[in-house]
């Protein structure tokens, strides 16, 4: 086993909308951020510029976790937009053109949608940043979740020690989304009320903004998704949680 600690904090907001990979001209949502989304809202909190930090933030360098936190439905919204094919058009001369977008809220009973994040990275002084501006509530670029009009705030948790764990072929129970290639094959449970959803999404990008890696990721609405990892895992001990980063 090894150790490490982690920063951990709730990204909230009334909606959002995660733009999916190979969606078409009606915008279809995830039902969670990618990795590179949260890792883009959180370079942006640091205040780095776009397309600026995709290897500083590299699956190798930074460890990135997500739970859902509030069950989350899907609504579609048509949105009018000023049809422009030049810039001479942006004064509305060729009128508006309607794009429906699938925007995701939270279950009825909940006022935002929820997501904790735990967060590490190799080098000390973006941790340390990044700690200091969840602790002081400040952000150089304001996190939005998905589209700059859906404005959402990060709440700071806690910091955690958090422990290495290797496989066993123990069955665990996750409180994480999961990369399905990290459990063994036919070793998931289901159960009766069990809501899975399965999203495939960019993992990581390099610097000239090409996708380098992609996977198929697991969600359970109510953080419930039991296995047998093949790869090491983590325990988050302040919150008697088990995790697998992104």
């Amino acid at each position: 086993m090894s150790f490490m600690k982690l920063l951990i904090f709730d990204w909230k907001g009334r909606m959002g909308h995660f733009r999916k990979l190979d969606t078409n001209s009606s915008s279809l949502t995830y039902s969670f951020p990618s990795r590179t989304t949260i890792a883009g809202m959180i370079a942006g909190v640091l205040g780095y510029e776009k397309d600026s930090y995709y290897e500083l933030f590299s699956p190798e360098r930074c460890k990135i976790g997500l739970s859902l936190m509030t069950p989350v439905r899907k609504m579609f919204q048509t949105v009018n937009y000023l049809y422009v094919k030049n810039k001479s058009d942006l004064n509305g001369v060729n009128g508006h053109t309607q794009i429906p977008i699938e925007f995701l809220f939270p279950s009825v009973e909940k006022t935002h949608i929820i997501y904790r994040i735990f967060f590490w990275h190799e080098e000390h002084e973006i941790y340390a940043k990044l700690k200091h501006f969840l602790q002081e509530k400040k952000a150089v670029y304001p996190p939005y979740m998905g589209l700059s009009e859906l404005i959402s705030t990060i709440d700071f948790i806690q910091e955690a020690e958090v422990v290495e764990i290797f496989p066993s072929m123990e069955k665990i129970k996750f409180d994480s989304v999961v990369r399905i290639s990290e459990l063994e094959e036919n070793s998931l449970e289901f159960a009766a009320d069990s809501r899975f959803t399965k999203e495939f999404m960019t993992r990581a990008f390099n610097n000239r903004r090409e996708i380098i890696e992609t996977d198929s990721f697991l969600m359970e609405e109510h953080n419930r998704i039991v296995g047998i990892p093949k790869v090491p895992y983590y325990f988050v001990k302040n919150e008697n949680k088990y995790i697998l980063f992104m």
